[in-house]
């Protein structure tokens, strides 16, 4: 009768460590999990990108039309979806999709995977970033000739959820400017 008394002690006193050091465990793997998301880099700082997607605009140093393209994660890659433009000339895209569209302007479908997009930004062709229908005058926010580095990584959750969206992160940069 003593070993078991001892043995349901001994049980019932260690159940709550075992559920604590279980909790422990659930918490560090989950906070260490990895996860994979769109980041921009922006002046030396990360900020997140919706997996959705973005899309860059300028104004055609030429043409003084502007162009826009639209691009969303497919894996750990950057996928350029389409490209749009009023008319054909240098840099032209010319291996896609030719979508019809009431807009007036040629929509190429290019699904064209890419490691990374790095984008200067300048005040001449007003650099333009959209972002979930926000559009950030990003040629206003940064200076000219700055560097957009755009790409896929793979990061621990606690990372992912101390990082700011890059929504938050040009909010603040308007507001200091």
């Amino acid at each position: 009768m003593t070993n078991w008394l001892q043995t349901s002690v001994l049980q019932v006193g260690t159940r709550p460590a075992i559920q604590a050091g279980l909790a422990g465990l659930f918490f560090l793997i989950v906070f260490f999990w990895p996860t994979t998301i769109m980041v921009a880099g922006v002046n030396g700082q990360l900020c997140r990108l919706p997996d959705s997607g973005f899309a860059l605009q300028w104004q055609h140093s030429v043409e003084k039309e502007n162009w826009r393209e639209d691009y969303r994660r497919q894996g750990n890659q950057l996928l350029l979806v389409r490209s749009r433009f009023k008319t054909y000339g240098a840099g032209t895209p010319n291996n896609g999709v030719l979508q019809a569209g009431d807009s007036g302007l040629i929509d190429y479908r290019l699904n064209r995977l890419l490691d990374e997009l790095n984008w200067v930004v300048s005040s001449n062709v007003q650099s333009t970033l959209w972002i979930q229908g926000q559009a950030w005058p990003v040629h206003a926010l940064l200076d000219d000739y700055s560097t957009l580095d755009v790409h896929v990584r793979r990061l621990p959750l606690w990372r992912y959820l101390l990082m700011d969206s890059c929504n938050e992160l040009f909010r603040q940069a308007h507001k200091l400017r």
